[in-house]
């Protein structure tokens, strides 16, 4: 386990006079030269590194910048990097319900990777940051969701209450009908429901024969079960159904590397989406490399495989996956 290192600051022998002085100057300065804006775009293009490179110098003073840095160093799977900066949010801005969010994000993404008694030095943390942020924003779908998958995976003796998870899956049924039947199917996964959970997804699917997420739930449920096949099948529906979704041959080819199977249409796909420009919360052209990388390393073309992440690594070069994959290659 990666422990966060304490960073150390050698303060300056100055008189409060001159703290204060220097605070007046500073202080408008480094949120004046914020570039809020780029830094989101880049962000939302999926280009983590250069969102980082452009926020990270007003994450200290700006609550929304420190936010985006967290997020970047989680989506590159870096979660010791995403704490400090959200942590620092937090204390800029204790009223943002996000800032709580994702830092209890960042702490349980940590503990799926901790020892036990780490984890119980991480679950009063998790659960006050998602309890917070749903308290401050109880519209809040994710934060709910956080919350209830919190009460979910925790012991008891942790904070884990699966009367709880129901309550909060009840509240965001209330706020979100389509995400109602998300919690109640996740709520019937973990209790081993998977009857009950396909039910909810494909009861979903007709109430809202337009969006994707159902089925994608119903191909996770699959993958669960080890029924592949299902999955795959699942899958090249939603494609025949919503074909100018460039997501779903990602979605396709990212399966393929998971299970192993349908190997070739698998590569087809994730060829397919990286001729494509991802866009907002479409999955990055370095992750599809990466996951073409797994597809080759699963067909034994190792050289292939370490090409794919490294050309993952020349897009984002603190994809921390592409980074394990060829240390163990």
């Amino acid at each position: 386990m990666r422990e966060i290192s304490e960073i150390s600051l050698r303060r300056a022998a100055v008189s409060g006079a001159a703290v204060l002085l220097l605070w007046t100057i500073s202080a408008p300065a480094a949120a004046s030269t914020c570039r809020l804006e780029e830094g989101t775009a880049l962000f939302e293009s999926r280009k983590f590194a250069d969102a980082r490179r452009v926020l990270e110098p007003c994450a200290a003073t700006d609550a929304k910048a420190g936010i985006y840095v967290g997020r970047a160093w989680i989506a590159d799977g870096d979660f010791e990097k995403a704490v400090p900066p959200l942590e620092k949010a937090v204390a800029l801005d204790p009223k943002s319900s996000d800032a709580h969010m994702w830092l209890g994000r960042a702490y349980a993404q940590k503990a799926q990777k901790a020892n036990v008694f780490q984890q119980a030095s991480l679950a009063p943390k998790i659960h006050k940051q998602f309890e917070e942020a749903v308290a401050l924003d109880r519209t809040s779908i994710e934060a709910r969701l956080s919350l209830m998958d919190f009460y979910l995976l925790a012991p008891g003796i942790m904070g884990g209450s699966v009367g709880k998870a129901h309550a909060q899956a009840e509240e965001i049924r209330r706020l979100d009908p389509l995400k109602g039947h998300q919690a109640a199917g996740r709520i019937a996964e973990n209790e081993k429901k998977f009857d009950a959970a396909e039910a909810e997804y494909e009861k979903a699917a007709r109430e809202f024969p337009q969006k994707k997420e159902p089925w994608l739930w119903r191909a996770s449920l699959a993958a669960k079960q080890k029924q592949y096949a299902r999955g795959f099948d699942i899958l090249e529906g939603l494609l025949k159904a919503q074909p100018d979704d460039a997501t779903v041959y990602f979605t396709i080819g990212r399966y393929g590397a998971l299970t192993g199977e349908r190997l070739d249409r698998s590569e087809e796909c994730l060829k397919r989406y990286l001729q494509h420009q991802p866009g907002k919360d479409e999955p990055a052209l370095s992750s599809a490399h990466y996951q073409l990388g797994m597809l080759y390393d699963k067909k034994g073309n190792r050289e292939a495989a370490r090409r794919e992440w490294q050309q993952a690594l020349a897009i984002d070069p603190n994809h921390s996956a592409a980074k394990d994959a060829l240390a163990k290659k």
